[in-house]
């Protein structure tokens, strides 16, 4: 009984001080991101009011790019290193990391590059909670740094504290809750985000308008278009890997092939009008404020960031499937005979979900940004965007131990739990 009681104080203890070290990580991420974001915003912009110019450049920009990572990059870089480091499969997630993402997704967005800003965010984060944790003489300090300072980036960004910190916990280890690094995630999401909004960072909310009745119609049309949202985002996924395949494959040289593929990308847009460039938070203006939205917009989005990111420009996706599924959503919602910009907002949530392989990162995303009067149908959507996105992420995921790589329908059907909390050391 001694010993189970000095084990919980020693528990207790080393809780504090992760709560303590995620105050840190959370006052230096938010900072760092919240001058990163004003900066993708600043840039954004200034591309966008130039873009007839600044679309040309983009050949140029990658090629500078691919240079940047060749030369200094040494191969630990990007989202799976970061995810790797997680799992303390590799040795910490270098400090440089955070250079290249503000010279690489900064150039992308003032030169009009069809990409998002979330996984530079999150690999800011990662960077900065690895660089932390090295110093720090805990067991497994440094990877559950790493995981807090993903909350802390994603939080900063996207002002969403509360799906920041699920979004690390869940991303990293499919069927489970990274546990170990809760105390610290939790501290680092919710000070991140006030230290970045002190930065001038913040969201814009978009009124979902009345929720439905949840009548049985209301229901299966809620399935229906779940359903739909998860075959979205399982669409990207392959797209992202046949993109790279394809293009790795059919121009070995890769300054050749961003190059190429740049010139390429540069034409599409200029004829588009710049529709397609960006983050996209365009598209998903134009949505929920009445404007044209075409039945195809979230397929041309999703393959332009598809391609953009495959050939070696830096950014993100997660934006990219805000915009997409709310496009989508706002398309299917006039056709299911529900309220448009509702089924916009749940889209917007739910394709990122899909995306990345999340449950309850999307379902608080929605609640967070369109109030708690969606939480049943986010839940519902969500749910089923879950299990028809054939168990695919955009990210490198590792199952739960005991829950092998499985064939989607047998396996997750099957199961007739939800994602089992887990203990993850």
């Amino acid at each position: 009984m001694r010993k189970m009681q000095d084990n919980g104080w020693m528990s207790a203890a080393e809780q504090l001080i992760y709560a303590a070290l995620g105050l840190l990580v959370g006052l230096a991420v938010g900072a760092v991101v919240g001058i990163f974001g004003m900066g993708v915003e600043y840039f954004s912009a200034l591309g966008a009011s130039h873009f007839s110019l600044y679309v040309w450049f983009m050949p140029v920009v990658g090629i500078l790019t691919v240079a940047m990572l060749k030369k200094w990059g040494k191969g630990n870089i990007g989202m799976a290193a970061a995810f790797r480091a997680s799992r303390g499969e590799t040795k910490g997630f270098p400090l440089r990391n955070v250079v290249f993402q503000f010279a690489g997704t900064w150039s992308a967005h003032l030169f009009c590059a069809s990409v998002g800003r979330e996984g530079a965010a999150i690999q800011i984060g990662a960077a900065l909670g690895s660089g932390i944790g090295r110093n720090i003489p805990l067991r497994g300090a440094e990877r559950i740094l790493i995981v807090s300072g993903m909350a802390a980036g994603f939080s900063a960004l996207f002002s969403t504290p509360v799906c920041a910190l699920f979004f690390s916990l869940e991303v990293t280890i499919v069927g489970g809750l990274h546990l170990r690094a809760l105390v610290a995630s939790a501290v680092s999401s919710f000070t991140a985000w006030y230290t970045a909004s002190l930065c001038g960072l913040s969201h814009t909310l978009i009124a979902a308008g009345d929720a439905p009745s949840l009548t049985l119609a209301v229901l299966a049309k809620l399935i229906v278009l779940g359903a739909a949202f998860g075959l979205t985002g399982f669409a990207f996924c392959i797209i992202r890997g046949a993109a790279g395949k394809f293009f790795r494959t059919g121009i070995k040289n890769a300054y050749l092939r961003v190059g190429l593929a740049g010139a390429m990308l540069a034409c599409l847009l200029y004829l588009s009008g710049g529709r397609y460039s960006g983050l996209g938070t365009n598209l998903i203006e134009i949505a929920v404020s009445g404007g044209k939205i075409y039945s195809f917009d979230f397929i041309v989005k999703i393959l332009f960031t598809a391609v953009t990111l495959a050939v070696g420009f830096l950014g993100g996706e997660v934006t990219t499937f805000f915009a997409a599924g709310t496009c989508l959503g706002l398309v299917l919602g006039e056709a299911l005979g529900l309220p448009p910009v509702f089924a916009a907002c749940l889209g917007y949530a739910a394709v990122f979900g899909a995306a990345t392989n999340t449950l309850f990162a999307p379902v608080l995303l929605c609640v967070e940004l369109f109030g708690g009067a969606l939480l049943p149908h986010a839940a519902i959507v969500c749910t089923a965007a879950y299990l028809f996105n054939f168990n695919r992420s955009v990210y490198d995921q590792r199952y739960r131990e005991g829950v092998a790589s499985r064939s989607v329908f047998r396996n997750r059907f099957r199961q007739s739990e939800l994602p089992l909390l887990h203990r993850a050391g």
